[in-house]
């Protein structure tokens, strides 16, 4: 700036106070005698009215005190209070332009950072495509937006993103190929598994809880086997018809089921029954 603004030379004027308690020896040696005399006094039930008392007088001296040292103390805060205010004054007349030069700045920052907020979007989207990564997936690091930041910084801070990203999508494809094939094997359907890997659980520990849910599954497949075999020997077949010898009851009975599904569903469809010990057979082609 040209003519560079300053203010004109000025001074304070002021003198250091000087507080002097006159007859300080006195007022302390008067303090003393109160307090010696009622020192070590011993508080019973016999002087308890006499205590009270003796502390009331003793609160009245202290306070005594206490009320002179808020009155000196105000009127050596006046001259600064004045001092003060005249000071705050001009402040507040200089705010008046500071403010508002404040205000444009801040906006104007603020209209340059929209414009960076454009160039880093338009940057992610440019990018994107290479590591089949979506726009919308790579969250903007704030010091991205930085003015000081240069572009290499940038888009170099972007395509870190993408490639963890890209790797957390590739880990993810390999995670559901190996849990689904894992799951089929055992004629179980995958997709819950698979929505636990999505939500973030081990790949291994996913495989574990197939292992134990396939030895469960096996364990109730033979529970129920050893259950019908038991009860066959009191069933009697009549008319398509199994009956309980011990209770006259029809426990199943044939029926003709037809049935449209994919080959997926079929399978999934027969290791349900399998398991429930459901017999079935196929008919026709």
């Amino acid at each position: 700036m040209a003519n560079e603004l300053s203010l004109p030379e000025y001074t304070i004027d002021y003198q250091l106070p000087v507080i002097t308690i006159n007859n300080f020896d006195q007022l302390k040696t008067a303090v003393e005698a109160y307090a010696n005399k009622y020192q070590g006094m011993a508080v019973t039930a016999s002087t308890e009215k006499e205590s009270k008392s003796s502390r009331a007088e003793l609160r009245k001296l202290k306070q005594a005190l206490d009320d002179k040292r808020k009155e000196i103390r105000k009127k050596y805060a006046e001259p600064y209070q004045r001092f003060a205010a005249q000071i705050k004054d001009l402040e507040m007349t200089l705010d008046s332009s500071i403010n508002p030069i404040d205000a444009g700045i801040k906006e104007l920052e603020e209209q340059q950072r929209q414009l960076r907020l454009k160039h880093v979007q338009s940057l992610i989207a440019e990018m994107a495509p290479n590591y089949h990564v979506e726009p919308g997936e790579v969250e903007i690091d704030p010091t991205w937006l930085n003015k000081t930041t240069t572009k290499k910084k940038v888009t170099e801070g972007i395509a870190d993103v993408m490639g963890y990203i890209k790797k957390q999508h590739d880990d993810l494809k390999t995670g559901i190929s190996t849990i689904t094939k894992y799951a089929q094997a055992y004629h179980i359907d995958p997709a819950g598994w698979i929505d636990q890997l999505k939500q973030g659980q081990d790949v291994n520990y996913l495989l574990q809880a197939i292992d134990n849910q396939v030895k469960l599954n096996k364990q109730k497949q033979q529970t129920l086997e050893a259950q019908a075999a038991e009860a066959q020997t009191h069933q009697v077949q009549q008319k398509g018809k199994t009956i309980d010898t011990n209770t006259g009851e029809v426990v199943s009975h044939s029926v003709s089921l037809k049935i449209t599904a994919t080959i997926p569903q079929m399978k999934l469809l027969r290791a349900f029954m399998d398991s429930n010990q459901i017999r079935y057979q196929r008919v026709g082609a």
